[in-house]
């Protein structure tokens, strides 16, 4: 129905003034719709819609100017540290037969990578080719794209607000939980993380010395005793999978659960009158290290995070039956990254459950050995190719006569830990993810 046309008398519905009091902007020929607005309808003076619109619309806006150079207009950011920074308009020069990319970094200035960054404001994805640039500039700015890479750096590698960490000597990380830029282990260094660590990293990380992560978990205990008893011992270690007396080697476990091995268990006595004897104690559970990358994981040198061998027992006086104490199970290498995780050929990881110790006298068994721990590596990309990954079970210790007093059981995490009367540790896990790239 076209626009109504009034003459005398004609009467004036409620449909019509509806119409005209709900006016549409689209340019067809009913009541209540007007021509479409366009830019010459819009007043230019400053404070109104179209300059203010525009100017939002153009603020940091890459341009091609000539050549492999690039035009940019200015604009104010606030930086990661609350401060903000006013950037003047300028040019780049990008470089030749490449993707370039343009922004602003960490202290407000804007510059072109043919890198993709972790930390940076997105402005622009250019093409070049033999001296120019080929085809449309790609506009990244953040009105323009969703970008998830910046929360996932939140999730994956924090904020990196420790700096830099590198070393080049030796160093004990024992506060449990770690935010840096980079992260680097220089050949040579040696890093010992006590128990635990997560560490968060930003940017990239290169281990080409050696981290020692100590045990985390503790075995069973071992006490001295002169009570005349039928296989007095087997105390539980600590831990999911912890081993308890010679028939319970716990159970495999996610790392989810508990991030570190558990223990074994002591060892048994069994003494005759008069008699003394210390029970073999159990191996600690193998420690725990996470690492969580927004750049790349390159390992060329040592992660360790092995379980604890089973302490001897001693026969102190008189005769007795001393069997071994079991050996703590492996602990967890935890590498993850958004980019990219290189174990190269000289690197080795390793998780190796703790043997278990030797029966000593009379019928003790040797304690059993601890499974094998985790090493988990999860990224995009992953590259172990000729790497040594180390996720042997420990070995049980050796048996004095006819072994009757049991040793202790093995600790579980990755693998199963060994059982009385002859269940060898089982091996640990290597757990491979790879999930679609971020950014």
């Amino acid at each position: 129905m076209t626009k109504t046309v009034f003459v005398n008398g004609s009467p004036v519905t409620a449909d019509f003034l509806n119409s005209i009091n709900n006016p549409v902007f689209d340019g067809q020929d009913f009541d209540g719709h007007c021509p479409l607005i366009t830019n010459s309808d819009l007043s230019s003076a400053a404070g109104q819609i179209k300059p203010e619109w525009e100017a939002f619309r153009d603020t940091l806006k890459v341009i091609a100017t000539s050549g492999l150079t690039i035009g940019y207009t200015g604009g104010a950011v606030r930086l990661q540290d609350g401060s903000f920074v006013a950037i003047n308009p300028g040019n780049l020069v990008l470089a030749d037969n490449s993707i370039s990319y343009v922004y602003i970094n960490e202290s407000g200035v804007i510059v072109q990578s043919t890198t993709y960054p972790l930390r940076a404001l997105m402005l622009a994805q250019i093409f070049t080719v033999s001296g120019n640039i080929s085809g449309s500039i790609i506009d990244l700015r953040p009105r323009y794209q969703v970008q998830p890479l910046f929360n996932a750096v939140k999730i994956f590698g924090g904020s990196g607000d420790e700096g830099n960490y590198s070393l080049s000597g030796t160093d004990t990380l024992s506060q449990g939980e770690y935010f840096f830029k980079s992260f680097t282990i220089n050949a040579g260094a040696v890093l010992t993380i006590d128990k635990l660590a997560y560490i968060r990293v930003s940017g990239d990380v290169a281990i080409n010395g050696t981290i020692n992560i100590a045990t985390a978990t503790a075995g069973g205990g071992s006490f001295a005793t002169t009570l005349p008893s039928g296989n007095l011992g087997g105390n539980s270690g600590a831990g999911p999978g912890a081993g308890i007396g010679n028939l319970t080697n716990g159970s495999a476990y996610s790392y989810l659960l508990a991030p570190h091995g558990s223990g074994g268990a002591s060892g048994f006595v069994s003494i005759s009158p008069g008699g003394n004897a210390t029970i073999a104690a159990g191996g600690r559970g193998g420690g725990g290290l996470i690492i969580d990358c927004g750049g790349k994981i390159t390992i060329n040198g040592t992660i360790t995070a092995l379980g604890g061998n089973a302490g001897a027992g001693v026969l102190n006086s008189g005769s007795a039956n001393i069997s071994g104490g079991g050996g703590g199970s492996g602990g967890l290498i935890l590498l993850r990254s958004l980019r990219q995780v290189v174990v190269s050929a000289t690197a080795v990881l390793s998780v190796k459950g703790g043997n278990g110790s030797n029966g000593i006298v009379g019928n003790g068994a040797g304690g059993h050995g601890g499974g094998g721990g985790v090493v988990g590596i999860v990224s995009p990309s992953i590259n172990t190719s000729g790497s040594t990954i180390l996720l042997n079970g420990g070995t049980m210790g050796t048996t004095s006569g006819d072994g009757s007093t049991g040793g202790g059981a093995g600790g579980s995490f990755g693998g199963l830990g060994g059982l009385f009367p002859s269940i060898a540790a089982q091996s640990g896990q290597l757990i491979l993810r790879q999930f679609l790239p971020i950014g």
